[in-house]
């Protein structure tokens, strides 16, 4: 079955290439899932979700031919180019761009969201600004390194430590809620 999706996957590349409206359409039903509930973490609102992955699926439409598969699973580059479209946006929505703060020490492997359901962490992040939330997803969920986050967001580290922090502070009283239960 593996293989036949795989081969699957590359006839709705060549479409795409090709620009067969038929073959996007298919390419985008089957990612649809996935992608929709990645930009749901970084935008409360489902319309705002919804327009951060078609401005994604169009650049992946549009980048297509560039697509190596030697670099990587297709999927996985997709996936990026969906991440970085709506971390774009909210860029453009202005959020702070530097914060001072003092050092602010997080330690990596604190994570407050690991004993949480999928549902109540997206009810969490929906109390979230939006660049801390989206740090907190980057963070926490991605897997992403204070550096990584930093460079890629173009905030400072100190930044980005700053609004993890803020996340902590703004969750730890429904955590403790949640962990009295």
């Amino acid at each position: 079955m593996g293989v036949l999706q795989l081969e699957d996957i590359k006839e709705l590349i060549t479409l795409c290439a090709a620009n067969d409206r038929l073959g996007q359409e298919k390419l985008y039903r089957k990612f649809y899932p996935a992608l929709f509930l990645l930009c749901r973490k970084f935008f409360p609102v489902q319309e705002d979700a919804l327009e951060a992955l078609n401005d994604g699926m169009l650049k992946v439409f549009k980048n297509i031919g560039r697509y190596n598969d030697d670099k990587g699973e297709f999927f996985n580059w997709v996936y990026t180019i969906v991440r970085n479209t709506a971390l774009d946006k909210l860029k453009v929505n202005g959020w702070p761009r530097h914060v001072e703060v003092d050092e602010i020490i997080i330690p990596d492997n604190d994570n407050p969201l690991t004993a949480l359901e999928s549902s109540d962490i997206y009810k969490l992040l929906d109390v979230l600004p939006p660049a801390t939330r989206a740090i907190c997803i980057l963070f926490y969920l991605e897997g992403c390194q204070i550096p990584e986050i930093a460079a890629q967001l173009e905030l400072s580290a100190g930044t980005v430590k700053w609004h993890l922090s803020e996340v902590r502070k703004r969750l730890k009283p429904v955590l403790l809620q949640y962990y009295k239960k």
